[in-house]
């Protein structure tokens, strides 16, 4: 996975957990972590603080390689739910996600069942 699918998949996680009109210092938390472990550097991580929430996330998916893809995945289902409740919003964006990659309904469902644990 290269620099441009971290930084895309850390925008979306900034998403995801924005999504909600909610930010806990678990959320916080898991943002600061995963940057850390991708390697952003200062102005990066500046520029995924700074999302604006009516930006379209769908659009940042066509962003991440395909080899990006399982880890956005992955990330995305940890970020929605380490404050420990799924919203609706979050589920839709989770369900846009897939679709994006191109999960159909059931594929997507499942995948992130088995990945949240829900």
């Amino acid at each position: 996975m290269d620099a441009k699918d971290k930084l895309a998949i850390c925008k979306l996680v900034a998403h995801a957990i924005l999504v909600d009109g909610q930010l806990t210092d678990a959320e916080h938390d898991l943002l600061d972590r995963l940057m850390e472990r991708y390697g952003l550097d200062d102005a990066q991580r500046a520029e995924v603080r700074d999302r604006n929430i009516t930006e379209d996330p769908l659009a940042m998916v066509k962003e991440v390689s395909e080899s990006g893809h399982e880890d956005l995945l992955q990330e995305l289902a940890a970020a929605v739910c380490v404050d420990e409740e799924i919203s609706g919003r979050e589920k839709n964006l989770l369900r846009g996600v897939a679709r994006t990659l191109g999960l159909d309904e059931e594929e997507a469902d499942a995948a992130f069942i088995v990945l949240t644990k829900v």
